[in-house]
């Protein structure tokens, strides 16, 4: 008697992985959340145990424009790194203190959130692969 057998791998798939480079060095690579609806971008981090090294939210808006964050009801700090639609590091606010309420604005089609000090060698200008 013969038998098949079938691996269903459901819920498996790759998580997606933002890295950033400067001048080809790779300085930040960091498996990320997508936050797409305007209600995922809403919350945030708002609620959630703090990110863990080499993990990120990346807030995707439908454009390219003026977009703000802040940290206000979130328990742990956090560095925003502003992204154009090429994928371009256009403005970083670091180390955003936990529960902080203060709006910080940037153009960007994507904001990438990460743990507090975890964009340390990111400036601007820095591109991003994995958007």
């Amino acid at each position: 008697m013969r038998h098949a057998w079938i691996l269903v791998l459901a819920g498996c798939a790759a998580p997606d992985v933002i890295s950033l480079r400067t001048e080809g060095a790779l300085v930040l690579e960091v498996e990320v959340e997508r936050a797409v609806t305007a209600a995922e971008r809403r919350a945030g981090l708002e609620g959630r145990d703090p990110l863990a090294a080499g993990h990120g939210l990346l807030l995707e808006f439908p454009v390219e424009d003026e977009v703000c964050i802040a940290n206000g009801g979130v328990d742990f700090g956090i560095d925003g790194i502003f992204l154009d639609a090429s994928g371009l590091v256009t403005a970083l606010e670091r180390e955003i203190p936990a529960g902080d309420p203060t709006v910080r604005c940037g153009r960007a089609r994507w904001v990438l959130e990460v743990g507090s000090g975890a964009a340390a060698e990111v400036v601007p200008g820095a591109a991003a692969a994995g958007l």
